[in-house]
């Protein structure tokens, strides 16, 4: 196994986890392993995130729609361009539990 030494405030510094000064194949792995996990997760919450909003938007567009503010002939006119909203957040809170149950089965 080799060995690897930092230079002084290296940003590979967090990668020697035994503090030695040495950095080994082993610990780079380790810490790459760590970082992808990190930004898997980073990802995983970024895709719940625009769910979660599309969902939001879906509930928050019905209530608007079905409250006296907009007058009936304005959702009339509008009816065909929500049609549209509905499928395509519908489509976005679809790919995202599709996606999450396919990932948990891996």
């Amino acid at each position: 196994m080799s060995t690897k030494r930092l230079q002084d405030r290296s940003r590979y510094e967090d990668f020697d986890l035994d503090h030695d000064g040495v950095v080994s194949d082993e610990e780079i792995d380790r810490g790459r392993t760590m970082l992808d996990l990190e930004l898997a997760e980073e990802k995983s919450e970024a895709q719940r995130r625009m769910a979660v909003g599309a969902m939001a938007s879906i509930i928050g567009s019905t209530a608007l729609i079905m409250s006296p503010a907009i007058s009936e002939s304005r959702v009339s006119a509008l009816s065909d361009l929500m049609g549209l909203f509905y499928i395509s957040m519908a489509g976005v809170i679809g790919a995202y539990m599709g996606v999450s149950a396919w990932m948990s089965r891996k």
